[in-house]
């Protein structure tokens, strides 16, 4: 579940579709890979507890055998490390990429490996499994935690029962993006028919084309007044894709939103929720999912 743009409803769409496919019987695993802003639990209701650390190499300088030769600062391109000469470089934690080079460098072995936390991988099991990443306040480098949450995502669907694997990537096409769907069998670009939506849907469906995995539009808010609908159509048809459904404005959904609790559990004769509920119908046949055995839709 992806989106160029962010504000579309990305994440109120993933949440109620996994909500729609778990009422069908299917086994979900949702998985929220925007870390900078962790806000899938929040519109799941559920409230995950971290079960793994996200941790990165920062140097730590052995004053004892450190020659002050500065080959270290020269090594470091971020310049976390600065030399002074004759004295002990100092080091600015906030600049460091964890990259080691300057333990690399150093010809005197004078740099061990400290560590620093990142973020955490949480977890919660409800009516389905939730895992999502989460970056630690004041901490800028979020691609580790993505890479960690993702892991985590496959090592429990390898060894857990599930249907499908949901996941919630952050807006935009950087590398914590791609990182969300990497392995993807299937991406779904939520959008808007506004004119920033549609620009932004172009870029994630450039992206989606550049690695290969195939991708429909949702269209949410389709009902939003002065909404350039066909523009959304025209810009999925020229990426020989296709709008896969329509999530109209619902002020159920707002009410649902603000109560933390999934739109089809809510109110589910509401246009919205039948829209999603649709949608997961649909995504179900096009995924070929089948309901576990003894169970029934």
């Amino acid at each position: 579940m992806t989106g160029g743009k962010g504000g579309t409803g990305k994440t109120t769409v993933a949440v109620n579709l996994a909500a729609a496919l778990t009422r069908m019987s299917h086994h979900v695993l949702l998985v929220d890979t925007d870390v900078d802003s962790p806000t899938t639990s929040i519109v799941l209701g559920v409230h995950p507890e971290p079960f793994k650390t996200v941790e990165a190499f920062v140097p730590k300088i052995l004053e004892m055998k450190c020659i002050k030769c500065g080959k270290c600062a020269e090594a470091c391109r971020p310049h976390a490390l600065i030399q002074i000469k004759n004295r002990y470089p100092m080091f600015f934690e906030e600049l460091c990429s964890g990259c080691e080079a300057c333990r690399i460098s150093c010809p005197a072995e004078a740099i061990a490996a400290g560590k620093k936390t990142l973020g955490t991988v949480n977890r919660a099991k409800d009516r389905m499994t939730f895992i999502g990443g989460e970056l630690k306040i004041g901490e800028a480098r979020s691609a580790e935690v993505v890479v960690e949450a993702k892991q985590a995502a496959f090592d429990e669907a390898c060894n857990g029962n599930y249907d499908i694997m949901i996941v919630d990537t952050a807006p935009g096409t950087h590398c914590n993006v791609v990182q969300g769907l990497r392995a993807a069998d299937l991406a779904i670009a939520v959008t808007e028919p506004t004119p920033l939506g549609i620009y932004d849907l172009e870029l994630i469906l450039q992206l989606s084309r550049e690695i290969g995995i195939p991708t429909r539009v949702v269209m949410n808010k389709s009902t939003l007044a002065g909404g350039d609908k066909e523009g959304v159509v025209k810009m999925a048809a020229e990426y020989g894709s296709e709008v896969f459904a329509e999530i109209p404005v619902d002020k159920q959904l707002f009410k649902a939103y603000v109560t933390g609790q999934p739109l089809v559990e809510a109110y589910t004769d509401s246009p919205a929720a039948v829209a999603l509920m649709n949608l997961a119908e649909r995504l179900s046949r096009r995924m070929k999912l089948h309901v576990s055995k003894g169970e029934s839709a």
